[in-house]
């Protein structure tokens, strides 16, 4: 697969497809290209999102935002960029099988997770039972209340919230 755009965004979290709702509504050609890693998929509910009061599924909020995006004329493509070139003009990306050239390239790729070693099923329980989160801005507010890290890394991480 070979595609030329006016943006080609990185990442298809909720970063990347609010900019690709945004740019297609300007009338822009938008790819987005999503290698499926989006650590917003792992979200039982979220409460933070504009619009869901009462929260939404990660999984059901990104894809509505999928569909809205392609409403408007984005196009959302699987897959990974490995390589990213400067033209004089444009951008070339590259990744197993696919080839994008672009005006503009737009990188919402995120953050991982540093995952607790525990197997993939009982990391899945805590997350859906509320045991274990990762975003102090999107859950800070679900543990609002409790002692949480009572460790030297949870003060730590609570004094780097308070600098950034």
């Amino acid at each position: 697969m070979s595609e030329q755009c006016d943006v080609l965004i990185v990442g298809g979290g909720p970063a990347g497809l609010t900019a690709a709702i945004y740019l297609s509504r300007y009338h822009r050609r938008v790819i987005v290209i999503d290698a499926g890693h989006s650590r917003t998929k792992w979200i039982p509910l979220l409460h933070n999102h504009a619009g869901f009061p009462e929260g939404i599924n990660g999984e059901d909020l990104l894809g509505r935002m999928r569909e809205q995006a392609e409403r408007f004329g984005g196009t959302i493509v699987t897959g990974l960029i490995e390589e990213l070139e400067s033209e004089i003009y444009a951008f070339e990306a590259r990744g197993v099988g696919i080839t994008f050239t672009a005006r503009a390239v737009l990188l919402a790729t995120g953050v991982e997770h540093r995952r607790p070693a525990q197997d993939t099923a009982t990391h899945r329980d805590a997350l859906n039972r509320g045991l274990l989160h990762y975003c102090r801005v999107c859950d800070g507010y679900e543990v609002t209340g409790p002692a949480i890290g009572a460790d030297r890394h949870g003060v730590a991480e609570a004094l780097l919230a308070v600098m950034e």
